[in-house]
């Protein structure tokens, strides 16, 4: 950036006469001051040596300058107004603030910097988010958007009306994470992207937070700031991998499989504590009325009111209740999604216990459907209220909470959701614990076998045979999967080509006549072989051999009646032409006498 002008920390308040060459780093969305209405916005210029400062701008100078400080442009600044911060501001904006008003000289250079700015960058990887959950630690990421969600208002719990809208971020690995937007940014950048999304941005983001909504999402914050498509040799690379793996990611896209929010190995990475020391008993929590709080819970979880429902009907959108029917798509009134989607969500109301107390809690989602050994569309097609028969509805051994107190209307005491359950043995590296089998056997279930199934991830047995599932076969490969029987259904298409599928046995699949075996013809031929019904007879040779037998004097016995009629039809043809023969005869004599 050269050498000639100052350098950031060079100007200092009545320094005059200075120019310093500075690339904008970050620019923040324009807001309005808490003590007054005053607007402003606040920019992170950089010099060459990697220092920067804060630089604000005030009321009208905002509009005015909007379109000379371009995020990742560089300029010469000179005569900002050059003040020590206030102290209470120091340790986030530094001991000295500019302020850009009218009488500011900017002058826009043409260099590129972009490789000093993106230096200062510390990407956290996606599988690395769940450290960082529900804490104040900054993150920034990059990632390609390939989806983006409805914008939707939600009300937050001080009861303002807020827009917020979900983009989906992929990253070179191919894993997934949500990113909400929040207000300004919903009408700026959100827009932009909407506009664009079929070029497949490159999303640089800073300033962010990683939160426990919907299993695991990163968020804006005030001061959050992006590069979307920006400059850089890093997306340029990023473009070139998504170019080359666009067949993927278009598959991706259209199967939308990332609309299951939380990564099916996130447990494995969430920094659960191991020592006893480190969990919360419940007994400090009880009564609880500070609401937004989080803990780690070890303990169990049992269903103490059978008689509940397990199930809502929700917007796809935002996960509010619906009235609905599901599949209806519909104007959500919570979200103001226009084109919402009735859809199934599992939710349980259970009690948490360990040896010091219990409390009340709700799973609703993942967790509901972790700990009931079921999914929601399974428990809606149940017409009676379920039983230990179909799903679990307590727990033998202590698994790990994370729980976050909510604030209660009507009632100064928080309750309780329950966001992650995890096996101690996920954490132990034991395979052979948390397994539990789903069997719902001739049910008549009409519909698709759910892919939300592939989320259970110890799931053991799966058992739907004699049902009129329809549809094709999920991608099923957890390791824990020993038992799998979908049998005389209506499957159609070709069995999953995935190592736990293949290594079972065809007479699970049998009875599902447009069911086709890969990737061999000769196991096609034995599954067509194999489909007798459930209840046919497999006949021994003496029965076959004694069948045809009687098959054959059957034949026999029919052939001599045949001859035998045939020889008296004769005979009867016979006679009767001999006696019409007399009858002519006669009527001739009595003409010839006449």
């Amino acid at each position: 950036m050269g050498d000639k002008f100052q350098l950031i920390h060079d100007v200092s308040p009545g320094t005059t006469g200075w120019t310093v060459k500075v690339v904008v780093a970050e620019k923040f969305s324009p807001r309005v001051a808490q003590r007054s209405p005053t607007k402003y916005q606040n920019l992170t210029l950089m010099d060459s040596e990697g220092s920067t400062v804060q630089a604000t701008l005030y009321g009208q100078n905002i509009t005015a300058f909007q379109d000379e400080l371009l995020l990742g442009k560089t300029y010469l600044i000179s005569n900002a107004l050059v003040k020590e911060t206030n102290a209470e501001y120091k340790a986030k904006s530094g001991e000295i603030q500019w302020t850009i008003s009218g009488r500011t000289r900017i002058r826009r250079v043409e260099e590129n910097n972009s490789n000093l700015l993106i230096s200062t960058y510390s990407f956290t990887d996606f599988e690395d988010l769940p450290k960082y959950m529900d804490s104040n630690v900054d993150i920034s990421v990059i990632g390609m958007i390939i989806d983006i969600k409805p914008r939707r208002i939600i009300q937050t719990r001080f009861g303002k009306e807020c827009q917020v809208q979900d983009l989906v971020l992929v990253n070179k690995r191919f894993d997934t994470v949500l990113l909400t937007m929040w207000e300004t940014f919903v009408d700026n950048e959100c827009k932009y992207i909407c506009q664009n999304l079929r070029k497949k941005l490159i999303l640089i983001g800073k300033h962010l937070k990683v939160t426990s909504f919907n299993g695991l999402s990163i968020s804006t914050k005030a001061d959050s700031s992006f590069f979307i498509d920006g400059e850089f040799e890093l997306v340029e690379e990023f473009k070139s991998w998504g170019h080359t793996n666009s067949e993927i990611i278009d598959n991706m896209i259209s199967e939308k499989h990332y609309l299951t929010s939380t990564p099916s190995k996130l447990s494995s990475k969430l920094s659960v504590p191991t020592a006893e020391k480190d969990f919360t008993e419940i007994k400090n929590i009880q009564g609880l009325k500070t609401a937004k709080q989080f803990f780690w819970i070890k303990g169990k979880a049992s269903v103490k009111v059978l008689n509940q429902t397990y199930w809502y009907m929700s917007c796809n959108n935002c996960n509010k209740i619906s009235s609905e029917n599901y599949g209806d798509i519909y104007p959500c009134v919570f979200c103001k999604c226009t084109d919402a989607k009735a859809i199934p969500r599992a939710k349980v109301y259970m009690q948490l216990t360990d040896p010091t107390g219990y409390i009340n809690a709700t799973a609703i989602g993942n967790p509901a459907e972790y700990f009931l050994q079921s999914n929601a569309e399974i428990l809606m097609n149940q017409t009676l209220i379920p039983t230990a028969a179909s799903m679990r509805l307590s727990m033998d051994e202590d698994e790990i909470f994370y729980v976050k107190a909510i604030t209660q209307e009507l009632s100064t005491d928080c309750k309780f959701e329950i966001l992650f359950i995890v096996n101690p043995s996920q954490i132990a590296g034991d395979k052979n614990k948390g397994k539990a089998p789903v069997e719902h056997i001739g049910n008549r279930f009409d519909r698709e076998i759910p892919s939300s199934l592939l989320g259970l991830n110890f799931l053991e047995s799966l058992q739907l045979q004699e049902n009129n599932l329809a549809g094709s076969i999920p991608e099923f490969n957890q390791s824990s999967l020993r038992e799998f029987k979908v049998s005389y259904n209506n499957l159609s298409g070709k069995i999953p080509d995935t190592g736990i599928l293949q290594s079972i046995g065809l007479s699970s699949f049998v009875g599902n006549q447009d069911l086709c075996v890969a990737p061999t013809p000769t196991a096609y031929s034995s599954l067509n072989d194999s489909s007798d019904p459930p209840n046919s007879n497999k006949k021994n040779p003496f029965f076959s051999s004694t069948l045809v037998v009687v098959d054959v004097i059957v034949l026999v016995v029919l052939l001599i009646f045949f001859i035998i009629y045939y020889k008296k039809y004769k005979n009867l043809k016979k006679h009767m032409k001999r006696r019409n023969s007399v009858q002519v005869d006669e009527e001739k004599l009595y003409t010839y006498l006449t």
